[in-house]
Parts: structure tokens; C-alpha cells; sequence
């Protein structure tokens, strides 16, 4: 029997992300949002699912995703029948134009209500945030109403020619809203914007329930608290320390007789414990609460703004230490005078400081050598001695003021048959790194490297095309964790125990899983694993409800 190996693919994780796709159903959604047109030999899908899954595989300028395409198994992953050259990069781009014109932010929008339908994912509360990502290039449109493409400083106060992406997803970092913005829109603008589009996305999703709008310290305006009212939703923000209600809050918290809470924790272990205490006060005529929050893992970045003030004033004492050693006075009354002085001016932090007058009786010194037998004279000088003492408890203190910070919400206090206390608010609050680690992935060059394309209009297509690959993402990444715990924890790379694995350590797993094409002797062409699925592989397909029949 004469068998043939007519192609080896290295699909690896390619499959599982394909089945994925087409068991959400988005393939046939795409197409009925942008219908197929009858002079192209490729549908929209066909090129939306090539670019998300070139980002998948580490992604590449849309000249060379022709050449990739040859390397996967194509027909397997996204229809049959479908040849690599069909996707070019003329092809891909006319397909990005279609998009911009059907409206990508509808298109991208209702493929992430539909994922949510069919996860059943929650609709309680949704956690906002805006990232930059750079790009080059001199990027041209005719129409005004394009994206923006503007210089402008990045987080890291840098001046860059960027864009904006604006997130709003649940806890497990799913996007129900994305957008591609102008690169200068600040989020003090955005945040009242976004509110009422989510709440329209809510109503296309047949959800007019409340709902919790969390977000960093840009949105305690007057504006986002207004349109968070009128969205039918409750804010949960971080409170500026500039602002008057704020600087009160804490200020009432150094009081002794705050009743603040015991110690508690919100992490499984390793975790920071955190005190909270309560008030309330009203910001621009809406009622709020004010959650006052002491963590014992001081931020960083106050940590040693805190050090350097620390090492700053012990070496300013020591000059004072040393310059007043020096320094003697002929009367009592200019030492005292001169120690009262002293006193008012040091007003040290972190350091105990005990200063007196000493009295030293000395030698007079005089020219030339004493005559014999003389007794020597003396004379009475006077000194400033400091006595420098690390204060510990005033440093302890310290730490604990720059460890507080104050939260605002407009939640009442019971919501849906559940206590609303400081705790939950925290608890919703710190939910926030589900956003910030979703921009981890769309900064990450190996999924969304540099932007190669002309037209500021591409530029958006593929920025939404990055939301929906990230969305697809955190479904796959959900699905896995919901059947590993850590009772029965995973066996990634390494030997190493995962009870909550990320997508990427997943991928992992199935880096060297390779398809062979086999020509049998009448000219059927079958596919075949080149080895056998490991233990660990099957767990994950069995638990996402597929099998080996992605590969073969």
C-alpha cells in the first residue's frame, strides 16, 4: 500500500481557537452583517477569521499573511475549498474597506453582545478603561470623520503618534463594549460617552436592568455621574486626592475614634488585608459614599516617594548634626535664642530630635607658649547638641496614610437582594485588573505587532479586529478555568501545578501538536495527528466539548 505524505501542518493551538470561532457562531454572523459579495471569490469572515488567527500565531503584516496561510491547514481552519492565495493583500484590504463601510463599530459590537448570549455571561457589572498603542507612518484620508491618528503622550508620559482603545467587559475581562478612538481623546471626555453606548449595546442585548460602571479616578466628574443616572447605572470610581470631599474623608480617618473594620482579605492567599471605613457626602448634588480603604501592600510608587523622603531628611539632619557642633556661641542667651530658632524649623517626619544648650568650660588658647608656671585661662563656650532618632511609629504611620485610599459610589447600600457594604464595593473595585491585563494582550507584539496599512480607516478595522481576538481570547481562557480547580490543577509546561491558567500557558500545551496530509493509493487525502494527544490535551478538548476530530 502506497501512502504518500503530501503535507506536515504545525497547527498546534490554531484548531481549538478555529473551533471556537465557529461554535460562537460568528463566521455566519459576520456575513450576515456584511453580506458576501458575489464578485469575491472570499467572504468578510473568511478574512476576519485569516487575520485573528495570524494574530493568534504571532502576528504579520497583512503582505505576508498569503505566504502564512500556505503554511496552515486552511481548509480546516476556516472552510474548504478556500485557497491561500485568495487571501492576499489586496484582497484582505478591500475586505477591511467593506468593513469600515458597514460600520465596524455595529459589526464588532454585535459580535460581542452575541458572545455574551451565548456564554451567559453576567450583565451586573462592567469594568471601563482606556490604553494608547503606537503606530507609524503617514496615514491619509479623505474623510473627516476618519480616526484620528494625533501625537500625544502615552501613559508613561512619552510623546508618540498613537491611538486610543477604549474596554468595558465583566470580571473575567470579556469585552462587551470596545471602540478605536482618536489618539488625543482624554478619558475624562470618554468615560460620559461610553456610558450612554453601553447602556444602548444593553438595550440591542434586551437588558434595561441596573448595572455597576467601574472605573479609574478620570471618571469622578460631573458629567460621568449625570450620564451614569441616566444610563440606569451606579459608579464605583476611585476618589482624586485633590478632591475637597476626599482630603475630608481622610482627614476624618486619622480621627481615634473611627470605628474601622477588622482586618480582611480579598485573595485566596499571599493576598493583601485591607481596614475600610465608611461616610458619605454629596459631589456636585448627587449623593455618594466614601469608602475609605487602608491596604497593607503600599503602592509602589508611594513606597519610594516615602524613601526618598525618609533618606532626604535623615541627611539634612546630620548636616544640621554637624554644622551646630561647629558652631559655638559666646553667651547662654545666643545659644538659647538660637536653639528656639532651631526648633521651629525642624519639623522632622520619620526622626525623633532632642536638642539642648551644652555648656563647655575649654582652655583658652592664646599665641606663642605659656609662660612658666602660669595657670592656663579658660574659657566657657556654648553648643547646640542634636540627639537624631529614627521615629518607627511615625513611620508606621506614614505608611498607613499613603497606604489609604478613598472610593466613591453612587451603589446603594442593599442592590438586588444583596448587601452592598465596603467590602463588596472594594471587592467590585479591585475586579479592575481585568481590564488593565486585557491591554497586557493588546500591547503584546506577538499578538498585535506594528500596523502596516495606508488608511487611517484600516487602522480602525484592524484595531476592532484586535478587540474581537481578545474577546475570543478571555472566552477560551473562561471555558478552560471553569474545569480546572485546585483540586484538580493542570499540568503545564515545565511540570508546573496551574489552578488558574492563562490562555498563553494553554497554548503551550499544544505547540508541537502537527497534522499530516496523507495521499492514499486512490487518491483520498486524510489527515493525521503525527502523535498521539497527551493526557493533559484531551482534559482541555473533553472540557471545551471537542475532540480530536479539530485536527483530523
Amino acid at each position: 500500500m502506497n501512502v504518500q505524505v503530501k503535507k506536515v501542518y504545525r497547527n498546534d493551538y490554531l484548531n481549538i481557537i478555529s473551533a471556537l470561532f465557529k461554535k460562537l457562531g460568528l463566521p455566519q454572523l459576520i456575513d450576515h452583517l456584511v453580506p458576501v459579495d458575489p464578485q469575491c471569490q472570499t467572504r468578510v469572515s473568511d478574512a476576519v477569521q485569516a487575520i485573528i488567527y495570524n494574530m493568534f500565531d504571532g502576528r504579520q503584516a497583512l503582505v505576508h499573511v498569503e505566504r502564512w496561510a500556505q503554511e496552515i491547514d486552511l481548509e480546516k481552519l476556516i472552510r474548504p475549498d478556500l485557497h491561500p492565495s485568495w487571501l492576499n493583500d489586496d484582497a484582505l484590504a478591500r475586505h477591511l474597506d467593506r468593513l469600515y463601510e458597514a460600520g465596524i463599530h455595529n459589526v464588532i459590537s454585535t459580535c460581542l453582545i452575541h458572545i455574551y448570549r451565548k456564554e451567559g455571561l453576567s450583565l451586573r457589572a462592567f469594568h471601563a478603561d482606556t490604553t494608547d498603542k503606537t503606530v507609524y507612518g503617514a496615514y491619509e484620508s479623505a474623510s473627516l470623520e476618519a480616526l484620528q491618528i494625533t501625537h500625544g503622550y502615552n501613559r508613561h508620559h512619552r510623546w508618540q503618534k498613537q491611538i486610543g482603545f477604549g474596554l468595558v467587559g465583566n470580571e473575567d475581562g470579556i469585552p462587551f463594549y470596545g471602540d478605536v478612538h482618536d489618539g488625543n481623546l482624554p478619558d475624562k471626555t470618554w468615560n460620559p460617552e461610553v456610558l450612554s453606548r453601553v447602556h444602548e449595546q444593553l438595550k440591542q442585548a434586551k437588558m434595561e436592568d441596573e448595572w455597576i460602571y467601574v472605573a479609574d479616578s478620570a471618571a469622578m466628574t460631573k458629567e460621568t455621574l449625570a450620564q451614569t443616572k441616566a444610563a440606569n447605572a451606579f459608579l464605583i470610581t476611585r476618589g482624586p486626592s485633590s478632591l475637597r470631599i476626599v482630603k475630608r474623608a481622610l482627614a476624618e480617618a486619622d480621627s481615634p475614634h473611627i470605628p474601622w473594620s477588622e482586618p480582611f482579605t480579598l485573595a485566596e492567599r499571599n493576598g493583601a488585608t485591607y481596614r475600610v471605613w465608611e461616610t458619605s457626602s454629596t459631589y456636585e448634588g448627587h449623593p455618594v459614599r466614601l469608602i475609605v480603604v487602608e491596604s497593607s501592600a503600599l503602592d509602589q510608587r508611594k513606597g519610594k516617594t516615602l524613601e526618598k523622603e525618609r533618606t532626604k531628611e535623615a541627611e539634612l539632619l546630620r548636616e544640621e548634626q554637624a554644622h551646630w557642633e561647629r558652631h559655638p556661641f559666646s553667651c547662654r542667651e545666643d545659644a538659647e535664642q538660637a536653639l528656639a530658632s532651631l526648633k521651629m524649623s525642624l519639623r522632622p517626619r520619620f526622626h525623633r530630635v532632642e536638642a539642648a544648650v551644652e555648656e563647655i568650660v575649654r582652655p583658652k588658647k592664646r599665641r606663642g607658649r605659656p609662660k612658666k608656671g602660669a595657670e592656663p585661662e579658660v574659657e566657657t563656650r556654648y553648643f547646640l547638641h542634636l540627639d537624631v532618632e529614627f521615629d518607627q511609629d511615625a513611620w508606621e504611620q506614614a505608611r498607613r496614610k499613603a497606604s489609604r485610599f478613598v472610593l466613591v459610589t453612587t451603589v446603594p447600600e442593599e442592590w438586588k437582594g444583596q448587601q452592598m457594604d465596603a467590602q463588596e464595593i472594594l471587592k467590585l473595585y479591585k475586579g479592575q485588573i481585568s481590564v488593565e491585563m486585557n491591554f497586557a494582550f493588546l500591547k503584546d507584539p506577538f499578538f498585535t505587532d506594528e500596523i502596516y496599512v495606508k488608511k487611517p480607516e484600516r487602522v480602525a478595522v484592524l484595531g476592532y479586529l484586535f478587540l474581537l481576538a481578545l474577546a475570543i481570547y478571555r472566552v477560551f481562557q473562561r471555558r478552560v478555568r471553569q474545569f480546572i480547580t485546585p483540586e484538580h490543577p493542570l499540568k503545564g509546561a515545565g511540570g508546573r501545578k496551574l489552578t488558574r491558567p492563562t490562555g498563553q500557558a494553554i497554548f503551550q500545551l499544544f505547540q508541537y501538536v502537527n497534522v499530516v496530509l496523507l495521499e492514499l493509493p486512490d487518491g483520498r487525502i486524510q489527515r493525521s495527528l503525527d502523535r498521539s494527544l497527551t493526557p493533559e490535551q484531551r482534559r482541555i478538548l473533553q472540557g471545551l466539548g471537542l475532540d480530536e476530530s479539530i485536527y483530523v
